[in-house]
């Protein structure tokens, strides 16, 4: 549903106004995030398989990936019956040994990028090793981190144009917004519902994680100031027809805008979010 609101609602999020100077960057600097030197994918190898089936409880429940972002937050990836779908979380790391909330704790050699033995301790579970490659985070640039949510306008362009502004990007709201000028939206989004975080990592992934403990990620490609990208799970932007988009930064904010367009529409135009930056 979070994917239907995203990608096929009709939803345009424009650039918010601000009384502050935009520099694209240049006199924008940010710390580096607390576990930037400890980032990095795990992708399970296909031989040798697990010793047991630790990530793959059953076999329509295949561990897709293990995204480690370099603010703190994780995204386990799993394949159910050829759906992707994501778990999120926050995670701290003692040497070589990553504490995933929620979910359990991974050990493994974190010096390099290259294939490792990862111990897997869940909780009620034994503890089992698997084989992995590990892609080490190589970015450097102040885009590649974690960000939270501040505010969006929201604007739609279609036979009219209407407009309104929020604080974070709650899903509950926003919908009420569209079906008040015309569209139509799916009606089962709780108020809780909401966008918390959106990272981006030097091994080239982009993860959206949402208040629910889920997400959804895809793979991006930068270039200066605009980067294009492409979703794991084609259903998140199968009516988004583009797949551009655009950062600058204010005033130690990160101003991210996607261009986008709903299939078969004459509805159009971007999806703007205003993020801080996460530790």
């Amino acid at each position: 549903m979070k994917k239907i609101l995203l990608a096929a609602t009709a939803v345009a999020l424009l650039p918010l106004l601000f009384a502050c100077n935009k520099n694209n960057g240049g006199d924008t600097r940010f710390e580096d995030p607390r576990f930037v030197q400890y980032a990095g994918q795990l992708i399970p190898c296909s031989d040798p398989t697990p010793t047991k089936t630790v990530l793959i409880e059953t076999p329509e429940n295949t561990l897709h990936s293990i995204e480690l972002t370099e603010s703190g937050v994780y995204a386990v990836g799993t394949l159910t019956e050829g759906r992707l779908s994501y778990k999120t979380g926050t995670y701290s790391v003692d040497g070589q040994a990553y504490n995933l909330a929620g979910y359990g704790t991974l050990r493994f050699d974190n010096s390099s990028t290259g294939e490792v033995d990862v111990l897997i301790d869940r909780p009620g579970q034994e503890a089992e090793i698997m084989r992995a490659n590990f892609n080490r985070a190589k970015g450097s640039d102040q885009l590649y981190r974690g960000w939270t949510v501040d505010k969006t306008r929201v604007t739609i362009k279609g036979w009219t144009t209407a407009s309104a502004d929020f604080q974070g990007c709650n899903f509950y709201d926003i919908a009420k917004f569209i079906r008040d000028n015309g569209h139509d939206v799916p009606d089962d989004i709780t108020p809780g519902m909401a966008l918390s975080s959106i990272s981006f990592t030097g091994t080239e992934k982009i993860l959206f994680a949402y208040t629910d403990g889920t997400g959804d990620a895809g793979e991006f490609r930068f270039n200066g100031s605009s980067f294009t990208y492409r979703w794991d799970d084609e259903k998140m932007g199968f009516t988004f027809l583009t797949d551009q988009a655009t950062v600058e930064y204010m005033d130690g904010k990160c101003i991210l805008t996607i261009s986008a367009s709903i299939q078969d529409s004459t509805t159009s135009g971007s999806v703007t979010f205003v993020l801080s930056p996460m530790a």
